[in-house]
């Protein structure tokens, strides 16, 4: 009995003595764990790939193409002192009375009839824009100017305007601008008379000995002379209301201020400008004036140093056409940003967009506008494994080659071109094809519908040898 109570004793005490050390000692704590890094989405994987491919700098105000497809309100231009045309210290021609009498012969006085005069007119620019103001027969304070745009990338209601002359008469008689003309008569004819009766300013035509005019060559914001490809009209401000040489700008689309005329005959003294006529009222005390458009002549040049303008009949506004090309993000060497995967034609419309695809070089599912029914493939009625307009089979790859466009149209409010939803299916989800400002992008905009796009596995910058420099400074112009 006492050698089990000394055994049972001997047990608690043993107990005790664990129990209490275990009491005094740190507890053990198994090492954390490093965390796994999670696996890079493929945006992530996408934006790393690119940034690489074009060297690793993008411009911070790289827009992609896409700040050109806004649409925006018309925006005017104020003129500054020296902004929008330069007068050239040369007196550049010489009109003799045969000229004068062949000018006021074309545009003669109560004309009813527009015979072969062109009303409705720009001027397309190929160098710098020159032009001369030949004739005044006008006492109307009267605001003349000209404006113009891009139309490829703007339609003429987003036209910069700028004032030649804000105040005609006064103008004319301070010299303030331009030098207009000189004249000599051998004796005091009618409009001598009428001028000093009335203030119009007019040389006599038929006895004008010589005129002399200064050239003007047209700018654009600052030193630019009027850049190749811009289209250039003229307009008028009358009583508050501005008339154009473009019919659609005018408040009930004709146009009863301007008229151009140009001669083709070798013979004529005109045969070297386009001759411009402008009316200077519309109504006379109330009544409907002559409408001759003769009251201040200009005229255009067509012959000088670096081209001469296009006479251009302007049509019916319509929206630009932009091309967008996009790459799938499923591209992971240089030879796989050929940008084809998908080649939309986009025009902007009051209800929507009008689209045309053009190439679906890709393998994954791509849509437009966030509908399956606007999937590339199915649009053009092939396989997903089909690539299609991007010469894939002389590269070993599946593909249709010569397929036409496919036209179909989609609804949205877009304030621009890069609004308008495109998505490739990858990883069973929908993933927007982006292009942000300064950032990667898997979408480019080119201003051009007729823009060659890469065949497959044929890198962008390969075909396009200045497409790196233009990710770097989007001045450069890439194609």
């Amino acid at each position: 009995m006492k050698k089990f109570l000394v055994s049972t004793m001997a047990i608690a005490i043993s107990a005790l003595v664990l129990t209490g050390c275990s009491k005094n000692s740190d507890p053990y704590v198994p090492p954390t764990p490093t965390p796994t890094p999670p696996e890079p989405t493929d945006v992530e994987k996408y934006n790393a790939k690119f940034l690489e491919y074009v060297g690793g700098t993008i411009a911070p105000e790289q827009d992609w193409g896409f700040g050109a497809s806004k649409v925006a309100a018309a925006r005017g231009l104020t003129r500054a002192e020296d902004a929008g045309f330069v007068v050239s210290e040369e007196k550049v021609k010489q009109y003799q009375k045969d000229f004068c009498t062949e000018l006021a012969d074309s545009l003669p006085e109560g004309r009813k009839e527009p015979g072969n005069y062109i009303k409705n007119f720009e001027f397309e620019s190929h160098g710098p824009f020159r032009l001369n103001f030949v004739y005044s027969f006008t006492e109307t304070q009267m605001e003349i100017g000209y404006y113009y745009y891009n139309p490829k990338v703007e339609t003429y209601d987003k036209r910069k305007e700028v004032a030649l002359t804000k105040q005609f008469k006064t103008d004319f008689e301070a010299n303030a601008y331009l030098q207009y003309t000189t004249y000599s008569s051998p004796s005091p004819s009618q409009w001598e008379l009428y001028k000093s009766n009335m203030g119009a300013y007019i040389w006599d035509s038929y006895n004008a000995k010589l005129v002399q005019g200064h050239m003007i060559t047209l700018k654009i914001e600052g030193n630019v002379d009027v850049p190749e490809g811009y289209y250039v009209g003229f307009y008028t401000k009358i009583d508050g209301e501005k008339y154009y040489t473009n019919r659609y700008l005018n408040k009930n689309e004709s146009n009863t201020s301007f008229v151009v005329i140009d001669s083709n005959n070798d013979k004529s003294l005109l045969k070297n400008v386009f001759l411009v006529g402008i009316e200077d009222r519309m109504t006379y005390e109330g009544i409907p004036a002559d409408i001759d458009c003769n009251d201040v002549i200009l005229d255009v040049y067509k012959h000088i140093d670096k081209g001469c303008p296009t006479l251009v009949i302007p049509e019916k506004k319509k929206n630009p056409v932009f091309r967008i090309i996009g790459e799938d993000i499923s591209a992971e060497t240089s030879s796989d940003f050929d940008f084809n995967d998908i080649v939309l034609d986009v025009q902007l419309t009051d209800k929507g967009a009008k689209c045309w695809l053009q190439a679906a070089g890709g393998q994954l599912p791509v849509r437009i506008n966030r509908d399956d029914n606007f999937e590339t493939h199915k649009l053009f009625k092939v396989d997903l494994n089909t690539m299609v307009n991007t010469n894939a089979p002389a590269k070993g790859l599946p593909g249709k080659d010569g397929l036409p466009p496919v036209e179909f149209t989609i609804e949205g409010k877009f304030s621009s071109v890069l609004d308008v939803p495109i998505q490739v299916y990858k990883n069973n989800q929908w993933i927007d094809f982006f292009a942000e400002k300064g950032k990667s992008a898997c979408k480019i905009l080119v201003d051009d519908p007729n823009f060659k796009w890469p065949d497959e596995r044929e890198s962008l910058n390969q075909k396009y040898t200045k497409f790196n420099d233009w990710v770097k400074d989007p001045s450069v112009k890439w194609y």
